[in-house]
């Protein structure tokens, strides 16, 4: 059984088991065996592909577009000219926005193909050096698909006229192939560059890549590629005027002719025969050339044959020629004209597409700019509350602390204050009490307890007595002293305030200190950075001057002093306050 006929048997076998598959996964591993089946047999794999359709659309849309990608693959392996590129850029934009990259490339290549096809070759050239672009950025590995992609780029470069960007994609091709050890391709890539050079008349470099292509087909013993290798040199050494070198190469490459070269060598053989005088065999191969369906191979045959007919002096002849020559010639320049065309129209169009791009590109990087800007304000709002909410809870935990160690000086306070003594005298008259049941009880070891827990409660009462009776006798020390009375004659503007030194506030708060038990002591353990103005503004309370009396000894106004004794409450009990609380917080220390 022939090979084609037995993978339509597999493709029937196939096309039986999807009416059973619908949504099922089954129908990716049948797409993905149609996929490896394609290079082999394309012609009955297409044809199974389009028996698909009518049942593609009940799948997931993964499965779908594998499928149209099956589809465009299979056109292109069958020779099927693609006329719309509508199917394929679904087909890009699907992959292009899966996170799954390896299908990409291959969806870039066949668009690259399609706008070939489409005779758009700039944007042909621009899938494929994206298709590029994605292998080596996700790091695919793929040379039967690279190979393909430098060597429809060295194709369009050649019909672009781009002559110098040639060797260059087709050395990648050729390296690819030799990778895949895939020497028919080798030969076709050396053939490829060699004509390059040829073209721009760099003999030198052209010959070598013959000749480099002809002995990799003696090689792998392809006559048929060999014999395609010299018909086309031989063509060039007739141009170069190399005439013996045409004759050997032609001699070897009419040993084997396929169809497909059969117009080469016509024409290559034609040439060599009139330009070494052989009229006769140059008109044999002129006329077979007239047996081809091209405008062009008809043209340059009836341009040779009335060149011949000139020669000959066969004047009627040669202007018959002539004159098919030039109906066919005006034919062909219509064609070259109308690729011209189409070729400016294609290249319009891309630039119009490009500018098109660029604007689309503009407004997306615009866009993109507005959205990190935005989110670059959200995160400097974020992180602008966040060091105010730490700055808000470092205050908070400060003033608690400063709270605590406020509550921490009143208790020792308490231990000297009038309070203390009536709590104490409360203790004695409840320890009394406890003492008479005691002795009514006629509990000894109870009243003896009792009775030393009540001697020292009044021993404190007494020691509280004595330190207050002694800090009595400093305030009215303090009451009597120069620096005291200077101070109230200042405030009572019966002197000048300059005349308060430094020495005086000194003298002050060592008399206060005195006076009240180490008072600034403990002022500066609850507020360790008060300044100069502050202390002095903490002295003058505890001496009892009015705020309009701070004001004129401090030389502020009585707003300032309020300012101050309000921030000054708030720093030493670690809560908002008004400048009256202070001045009672500051009287209690």
């Amino acid at each position: 059984m022939r090979p084609f006929i037995l993978y339509l048997f597999l493709g029937t076998i196939i096309v039986g088991l999807l009416a059973s598959c619908r949504a099922d996964r089954r129908f990716e591993r049948l797409l993905r065996q149609a996929d490896s089946l394609l290079s082999v047999c394309p012609d009955s794999i297409r044809a199974v592909l389009y028996d698909w359709a009518d049942s593609i659309d009940r799948q997931p849309e993964d499965i779908r577009m594998y499928y149209n990608l099956l589809r465009i693959k299979a056109d292109d392996k069958t020779y099927v000219t693609h006329t719309s590129d509508s199917l394929i850029l679904k087909v890009v934009h699907y992959y292009k926005k899966s996170r799954d990259k390896r299908l990409l490339p291959e969806a870039l290549y066949y668009a690259g193909r399609t706008y070939s096809d489409l005779k758009d070759a700039p944007r042909a050239l621009e899938y494929y050096q994206r298709a590029i672009d994605v292998m080596q950025r996700e790091k695919l590995t793929d040379y039967n698909l690279l190979s393909r992609i430098y060597s429809q780029m060295g194709t369009l470069f050649f019909y672009q006229e781009l002559y110098d960007e040639i060797p260059s994609v087709l050395r990648k091709a050729y390296q690819c192939d030799l990778i895949l050890k895939d020497s028919a391709n080798l030969v076709f890539d050396l053939r490829d560059i060699g004509r390059a050079f040829a073209v721009k008349e760099q003999q030198d470099s052209a010959v070598w890549y013959y000749n480099q292509a002809s002995e990799m087909a003696v090689h792998i013993k392809d006559s048929i590629l060999l014999s395609m290798v010299y018909g086309e040199l031989a063509g060039f050494y007739v141009n170069w005027g190399n005439y013996p070198a045409a004759h050997e190469k032609l001699q070897i490459a009419w040993q084997t002719v396929d169809t497909l070269s059969m117009p080469m060598y016509y024409n290559n053989t034609a040439e060599y025969c009139y330009y070494t005088n052989q009229f006769d065999s140059a008109v044999y191969y002129y006329k077979k050339k007239l047996s081809l369906g091209s405008y062009s191979q008809k043209a340059s045959a009836y341009e040779g044959l009335a060149k011949i007919a000139r020669k000959r002096d066969n004047i009627s002849q040669a202007m018959e020629y002539y004159e098919l020559y030039m109906l066919y010639d005006d034919s062909l320049k219509q064609g070259i004209r109308t690729e011209t065309i189409n070729k400016i129209d294609a290249l319009y169009n891309y630039q119009k597409y490009e500018k098109e791009n660029k604007l689309l590109k503009y407004e997306n990087s615009k866009h993109k700019r507005q959205i990190y800007f935005l989110i670059l304000l959200a995160l400097f709002f974020l992180l602008l509350f966040a060091v105010f909410w730490q700055k808000y809870k470092r205050k908070e935990q400060a003033m608690l602390f400063q709270q605590e160690k406020l509550k921490l000086q009143q208790e020792k306070l308490k231990q000297y204050s009038q309070e203390q003594i009536e709590e104490n005298k409360k203790r004695i008259e409840m320890l009394s009490r406890q003492l008479q049941q005691a002795e009514t009880d006629k509990d000894l070891l109870r009243q003896d307890l009792l009775l030393a827990k009540r001697e020292q409660v009044e021993k404190e009462n007494q020691r509280i007595k004595a330190v207050q009776e002694i800090q009595r006798k400093a305030k009215e020390s303090l009451c009597q002293t120069d620096v005291y009375n200077k101070f109230y004659a200042v405030a009572n503007n019966e002197k000048n305030p300059k005349c308060i030194t430094s020495r005086d506030w000194n003298m002050l708060l060592s008399l206060i200190d005195e006076a009240y038990a180490n008072f600034t002591s403990r002022l500066r353990e609850l507020y360790s950075q008060i300044s100069d103005k502050e202390l002095q503004v903490c002295l003058l309370i505890k001496i009892g001057i009015t705020p309009t009396q701070m004001a004129t000894i401090l030389f502020s106004s009585k707003q300032d002093i309020s300012s101050i004794r309000s921030r000054l409450y708030t720093k030493l009990s670690g809560r908002k306050g008004s400048s009256k609380q202070c001045d009672l917080l500051v009287q209690d220390l």
